[in-house]
């Protein structure tokens, strides 16, 4: 049995009805007139409208078929199946530069054993060369290099040419510069490279890694050795004498050794540093990206209160693609997280800047490892 509903209400609801219909409809009309009038006030007419709707098909067709850019997806390295407990470390003779910095590097390294249950082991070597050799056969996980050996290692080039390309060699990090030092006495009118023309020099003997180097640099300038007055060729140990004695004006050597062989010099010859930081040495390094610049500090710089910038070759440390990524990592970490004691731990290491750690003279694409720690520690871009 049906009943009816009363009057009234059914009134009422007819009533409803027709204000949300009118409402419905004004809102509909107005949103007609914002489409079909210009920005003007005028009406846009009807081919006009069928223009704006195509191309307002188009765009949303565009929209639809552009993918989306997806983030940069960085693969995380798992260490919970690295079970490394020792990892040894190729540096150089026990009278270079290398070994002592091998040897602070371990020493901070087994201070925080604790933290990752890796022992760090310290072996003399024969040199860059050697140490490529003996880190590609498996003799040692980390070793120094410098950067132009580093780089003939990766390619197969130079002294690597007989054993080929090393596409595993991975870069960890660079340390110290060891920029060419350009010296005359304090009271020559030489204030630029450039300065030097038409005047004696001595450019170190003819085998001299500054010789070399100066080599990559004058091709660059444009210039040949006929530039100067007289290039006189002799050993590092003989050139402060003779520069004392007014037998040349300039001499070159490398920064590291300026206090092996300028220790004794005659009384009364007073010595000043020149800097090389042209546009030349920007075209050597784009040329030849194993050189960086690099500062000679004003403790070096005989009674200047300046340093001085120059460029130069310097020392990297490398291990291959299969070295565990743990012990990279913990190895990076030491030295970045105790940067300052560190630099303070030998002299040669005093000017180098953690944004230059992973990257300064390298060729060689960085260790997994490393990459995960400068990423944590905002040292390398995502």
């Amino acid at each position: 049995m049906h009943h009816k509903l009363p009057i009234r209400s059914t009134k009422s609801i007819h009533a409803l009805f027709i204000i949300l219909l009118a409402l419905f409809i004004s809102a509909c009309s107005d949103d007609k007139v914002e489409s079909e009038v210009n920005a003007d006030g005028t009406e846009v007419s009807e081919a006009e409208q069928s223009d704006q709707n195509a191309q307002l098909d188009t765009d949303v067709e565009s929209a639809e078929a552009t993918p989306k850019k997806e983030p940069e997806v960085v693969k995380v390295i798992d260490f919970s199946k690295d079970n490394t407990s020792n990892i040894y470390i190729g540096t150089g003779s026990v009278q270079g530069v290398y070994f002592p910095i091998g040897g602070v590097i371990c020493r901070l390294f087994n201070r925080h054993k604790s933290a990752h249950n890796i022992r760090c082991t310290l072996e003399s070597t024969g040199g860059s060369i050697n140490n490529l050799v003996e880190l590609r056969d498996g003799n040692f996980d980390i070793v120094v290099a410098q950067s132009d050996w580093q780089h003939h290692a990766y390619k197969g080039t130079s002294a690597f040419e007989k054993y080929g390309a090393n596409t595993e060699l991975r870069s960890v990090f660079a340390l110290e510069a060891d920029p060419l030092a350009l010296i005359v006495k304090k009271d020559s009118p030489v204030l630029t490279f450039d300065d030097l023309a038409d005047r004696t020099v001595s450019l170190g003997y003819s085998r001299s890694l500054q010789h070399r180097i100066l080599g990559h640099y004058l091709e660059l300038k444009g210039w040949t050795e006929e530039k100067f007055k007289q290039v006189i060729l002799m050993s590092d140990a003989k050139q402060g004498a003779a520069l004392c004695n007014d037998e040349v004006e300039a001499i070159l050597l490398l920064s590291s050794s300026m206090n092996d062989y300028l220790a004794d010099l005659p009384e009364g010859c007073e010595l000043k540093l020149v800097s090389i930081n042209d546009e030349t040495v920007k075209q050597v390094i784009a040329a030849h990206p194993y050189y960086r610049t690099g500062t000679i500090p004003r403790s070096m710089n005989f009674d200047s209160a300046e340093d001085v910038e120059s460029f130069g070759l310097g020392a990297t440390f490398v291990a291959m693609e299969s070295t565990s990524p743990k012990a990279v990592y913990n190895v990076v970490k030491e030295i970045v997280e105790n940067f300052k004691d560190f630099k303070s731990l030998h002299p040669s290491l005093q000017m180098i800047k953690t944004e230059e750690l992973a990257s300064a003279g390298l060729t060689a694409p960085l260790h997994p490892g490393a990459i995960r720690y400068y990423r944590e520690a905002r040292l390398l871009r995502q």
